[in-house]
């Protein structure tokens, strides 16, 4: 009797469960791997959690002890996420939380972001025998090659006053004093923003074109640019705004009609982050002084004062510079050595119709693109277009 007595009064166990991790933390990449949590229980538990495309968790529901999978997904948009995941039935329960967090900021003065294309060639339509760039089918691909989170808030993306080319007779205007702690340009285009309007992630890129169309719908051999980041809209009177794409500020324009950039990669490109808030302020502070002479067949020929709209950026502006050019008939490259020691471009001779529908592409190294400072190394020529 006393035996079925104590039998009697022993108590049922409690349901229990515990998990092995109070959260999983992962940055803006997400997980390579699936994150384990081990599940210590002796009771069917099932996982609740907030309908959200950007984390999965397997399996949902279980019995005893088991192990819960998670897996993030990589950051699309500039916020952080959190969530709390909960795990157990109706009267026990045990939580953890998914936290996803942003990479550190820094400054785009200190480097970063890259020219990771240009495309300046057009595409061959067919049965045609010149390129549609024309009409706009260009454009320059930037790059955070960075692992921070960058802003492109007031980058400038400027063309070169001087391009790499000599002609055939030998005759060509330089400068007569060589810029070696600056560079020379006529053109700046300013990614709008107030300091934090254009998030960058690590790896990822903006697209600028010359004009935002679709291209490959009216010629049936060009890229679709409708979807670009930004486009340059050089007015009603010579361009088509695409209202879907925001305009770039043009701070200083080279051409009074359309923007292009040469068809054949004579003028160089760089990016920049300058001390001023307004082009006024940049052109006052920052005109091109000094002299130019006209050479031919070897022997300089005149002298005139290098004309106004051209400016300096120094060296310790300058984010990235791309030095373009052919090898035929090239002459002096329109940016230093410090800033691009070589330089790329498509095509081997002047006109080359072999360039049509190739772009000028930096090479990857690992998960960052290449970046010595010196484009003949950085930059495979004659590449397929990345948004072909």
């Amino acid at each position: 009797m006393a035996l079925f007595a104590l039998i009697a009064c022993e108590k049922a166990p409690q349901d229990s469960i515990k998990l092995s991790q109070p959260d999983v933390t992962v940055g803006f990449e997400g997980t390579a791997e699936p994150v384990s949590i081990e599940v210590k229980s002796n009771i069917d538990w099932t996982v609740t959690a907030e309908e959200a495309d950007w984390f999965t968790i397997e399996p949902l529901e279980g019995s005893g002890d088991g192990t819960i999978t998670v897996t993030v997904e990589p950051l699309t948009e500039i916020a952080a996420r959190a969530a709390i995941i909960l795990v157990g039935n109706v009267t026990t329960t045990a939580s953890f939380q998914i936290v996803q967090g942003l990479p550190e900021t820094a400054d785009v003065s200190e480097g970063g972001f890259v020219i990771e294309e240009v495309f300046f060639a057009g595409f061959l339509p067919e049965g045609g025998t010149s390129s549609d760039a024309s009409d706009g089918d260009q454009y320059i691909k930037i790059t955070n090659n960075s692992e921070n989170l960058l802003y492109a808030d007031g980058l400038l993306v400027c063309l070169s006053s001087y391009n790499s080319q000599v002609s055939a007779a030998g005759a060509y205007w330089e400068p007569t004093v060589t810029l070696t702690d600056s560079i020379g340009v006529n053109a700046l285009y300013r990614i709008p923003g107030a300091g934090s309007d254009v998030p960058v992630l690590p790896g990822k890129s903006l697209v600028i074109a010359l004009a935002a169309q679709d291209f490959s719908a009216e010629n049936g051999a060009g890229l679709d640019l409708s979807k670009a980041d930004f486009e340059i809209f050089d007015g009603e009177d010579y361009d088509t705004d695409n209202p879907d794409v925001p305009n770039i500020e043009n701070w200083v324009v080279e051409s009074e009609t359309f923007s292009m950039l040469h068809n054949r990669g004579f003028f160089s490109l760089a990016l920049a982050k300058v001390p001023y808030e307004t082009a006024a302020a940049y052109m006052e502070a920052c005109p091109w002084t000094g002299t130019e002479t006209f050479w031919f067949n070897g022997a300089a020929f005149t002298t005139r004062d290098i004309a106004a709209g051209n400016y300096i950026l120094k060296n310790e502006w300058v984010v990235d510079a791309v030095n373009l050019g052919i090898e035929e008939d090239l002459g002096r490259l329109a940016f230093n050595a410090s800033v691009d020691a070589g330089y790329t471009g498509c095509g081997k001779v002047d006109r080359d119709p072999d360039r049509y529908g190739k772009s000028a592409l930096r090479k990857s190294e690992g998960e960052k693109l290449a970046d010595t400072n010196n484009s003949t190394n950085d930059f495979t020529r004659d590449s397929v277009p990345s948004l072909k």
